[in-house]
Parts: C-alpha cells; sequence; structure tokens
C-alpha cells in the first residue's frame, strides 16, 4: 500500500508539470497574437496619419489657390513652369511647415533640385542649380513637423513633366470635356500647364540611424544634398528617390503623387485693335 501511495504522488508531479507547460505555452501563444494585433493596429494608424498628412498641401494647391495664384513667379509652381522653359526636367522641393508663418508654396522658401543624367547610376544624388544657393527647402526631420504632435514630416516636389512629347493629342482632357463647347473654337485659344506634384510624409522617430546622418544621407542640409523625389519621366526613370532611402533606415514613409494640368481659356469677343 505504502509503495502504490508514492507512485500515484510522483503521477500527479508528474502530471501538474505538464499543465504547467501548456499554460505557459498558451501564454506566450495570446501575448504574440496580442503583439501582432498592436502591430497591426500601429501599422494601420501610421498609414492613415501619413496619408491624410500627405493630402494636406494637395488640397491646399487644388482648393485653395487659383489659377492666377498658381502661375505668379513668387510661387512654387509659378517658377517651376518659368525655369522649365530654359531648363527642363529640374525640381523645385519644399518642406510643408503649416505650424510657421511661411506662405505655402513660396518660391523663395524652395531649392531647386537637378535630377541626375539619365547614363547615371541608379544611386546618383541629385545636386544643386548652381544660380540658385537657396537651401531652406530641405525639411529638418528634428524639427520641421506638421502639426503639435511631433509626429510627421512632409516634403514636396514639384516638377514639370517632361515626357509631353510622347503624349497622344487630347491627352490631358479631362474626361467628358469639351473645349469647344460654347465657344467660337476659330476665336479661342487655351493655355495648358501639367504640373506633377510630389508628396512624401514622413515619420522621422522610427529610424534606425541617427537623424542627423539620414538627413544628409536623404534628404539634404546646408552642406549635403540628397535624392530627387519624382522619377516617373523616362530622363529619371530608375533612380533611387529620397522615399527609397528613407524606407533603407526603417522610416515609414508614404508617397503620393498629384498631376495637375492648369488651363485658361482667352476667348476673343472683339476685333483686335489695330497698331497705330
Amino acid at each position: 500500500m505504502r509503495l502504490g501511495y508514492r507512485r500515484q504522488r510522483g503521477a500527479t508531479l508528474i502530471v501538474m508539470l505538464i499543465l504547467l507547460l501548456f499554460i505557459t505555452i498558451m501564454g506566450i501563444l495570446a501575448i504574440r497574437t496580442a503583439m501582432t494585433s498592436l502591430n497591426i493596429a500601429t501599422n494601420s494608424q501610421i498609414g492613415q496619419l501619413l496619408v491624410q498628412t500627405g493630402d494636406t498641401p494637395t488640397n491646399q494647391f487644388l482648393n485653395v489657390a487659383t489659377y492666377d495664384a498658381l502661375k505668379k513667379a513668387d510661387i512654387v509652381i509659378g517658377a517651376a513652369l518659368l525655369e522649365h522653359k530654359n531648363a527642363p526636367g529640374k525640381e523645385f522641393i519644399f518642406c510643408y511647415r503649416p505650424t510657421s508663418g511661411q506662405q505655402m508654396g513660396a518660391a523663395f522658401d524652395a531649392t531647386i533640385l537637378v535630377p541626375p543624367a539619365q547614363t547615371a547610376a541608379a544611386d546618383t544624388k541629385a545636386t544643386i542649380d548652381s544660380t540658385q544657393s537657396n537651401r531652406s527647402g530641405f525639411c529638418d526631420l528634428q524639427q520641421d513637423f506638421g502639426s503639435a504632435r511631433e509626429a510627421v514630416v512632409t516634403q514636396v516636389a514639384v516638377r514639370i513633366p517632361t515626357d509631353s512629347a510622347n503624349a497622344g493629342v487630347g491627352a490631358y482632357l479631362e474626361r467628358n470635356s469639351d473645349l469647344s463647347e460654347n465657344s467660337i473654337v476659330k476665336n479661342s485659344k487655351a493655355d495648358d500647364s501639367r504640373v506633377r506634384i510630389t508628396i512624401t510624409s514622413i515619420l522621422p522617430n522610427y529610424s534606425t540611424e541617427d537623424l542627423a546622418v539620414v538627413q544628409a544621407e536623404c534628404i539634404g542640409s546646408a552642406t549635403a544634398v540628397g535624392y530627387i523625389n519624382d522619377t516617373l519621366d523616362e530622363d529619371v526613370a530608375g533612380k533611387k528617390t529620397m522615399a527609397d532611402c528613407l524606407t533603407g533606415y526603417g522610416i515609414p514613409v508614404n508617397t503620393q503623387v498629384q498631376e495637375i494640368v492648369l488651363r485658361q481659356r482667352d476667348k476673343q469677343i472683339a476685333a483686335p485693335i489695330p497698331a497705330p
């Protein structure tokens, strides 16, 4: 009887150890599931934050500014259109700073980047236009936040597309539009200007590297120049972008591209006055 009692007490210990191991495994699985759910929720929140922040500059351009305002030489879009006539392909960049008193997209706040040559290596960086020394267009990853939360930094790039020669007739007309409607076609003239805006929203606090290093390597500073932002045209296709560089340092980014067509139609309503 005593021998049987000892055997049963040993079996109980083994059962309890198995139960403890099972509970431990279940606890580990529960923790891992919770961490996975937390990561999914965090990634979703980050994505929403970046997308919403990137939408803001676009809405400023499209919904607030007028045609005449955008075409002015002291606004980035207007300055880019003027520069494109003489030296096409350049990229005008500025940092969207809604918490400051700076004008939205003012030309004097922009930095002009010259993209690498078409034959250059894919990881070739941009250069600064030799006639333009302003470097205030580079966002500072440690202070140029878009809100008091100090989370997102937004870099904006404006480029006039250089592939217009490959577009077919009417390629840039709005869907279901008719410029000749209610107009005398022979006496009307439309002025179209294509503009592409690339907005990159950045969460710098997730960087795996010191932000000063990332600043100099990817974006640019007073002493360094980073990568271009827009690589949609044939002459810059395949080049490394600022967003590619930031992603390499573990920084979440969201890039939004908006191409707009500025159109103004002037209608001749009277015969021109002959020169004296």
